[in-house]
């Protein structure tokens, strides 16, 4: 008499799972490899919406910067960018995109600002833009740096 098995051994079980666990391990940290890339492209985005806006705002507030760092203007393209706990100038209330900004104030002229964000795929770099549209990835960098020498600079610009 012929016996028929029906059905999978414990082993077999065992290794199909530990084989969809592997699988399933490997997607997963790609996708948020992926997810981070989105988001540093958000920032980067959004940032670089700043310059033509900081020209408008800087025609309509009498050839100044003065308090672009506070504007709507501002404000809005800060809002679109992701939650980022580990940027430098990061409050939950009042600034969760983590951004930095600086408007120069030489002489209480307002002419220039620098606005700069942490990234997400890496943590030591930063995404830098001013007021000159110049937009840079700086490494090993520090937002509070990078805007605190813009504040005693007379000119604020990217590293």
């Amino acid at each position: 008499m012929k016996l028929l098995s029906k059905g999978f051994t414990l082993i077999e079980l065992v290794v199909v799972i530990a084989v969809i666990a592997v699988l399933s391990g490997i997607i997963l940290f790609t996708v948020s490899l992926y997810i981070n890339k989105g988001k540093d492209s958000n920032i980067s985005g959004n940032l670089a919406v700043l310059v033509p806006a900081g020209e408008a705002y800087y025609n309509g507030n009498g050839n100044s910067y003065e308090n672009f760092c506070t504007s709507t203007v501002f404000n809005n393209a800060k809002a679109q960018m992701p939650i980022n706990s580990s940027g430098d100038c990061y409050n939950i209330s009042t600034n969760p995109s983590g951004v930095c900004c600086v408007v120069d104030s030489y002489n209480s002229t307002y002419q220039s600002w620098v606005a700069c964000a942490r990234e997400f795929t890496n943590p030591s770099s930063v995404y830098c833009i001013d007021s000159r549209g110049m937009k840079e990835d700086v490494s090993n960098g520090n937002c509070n740096t990078i805007t605190s020498s813009c504040a005693i600079s007379n000119v604020c610009q990217c590293p």
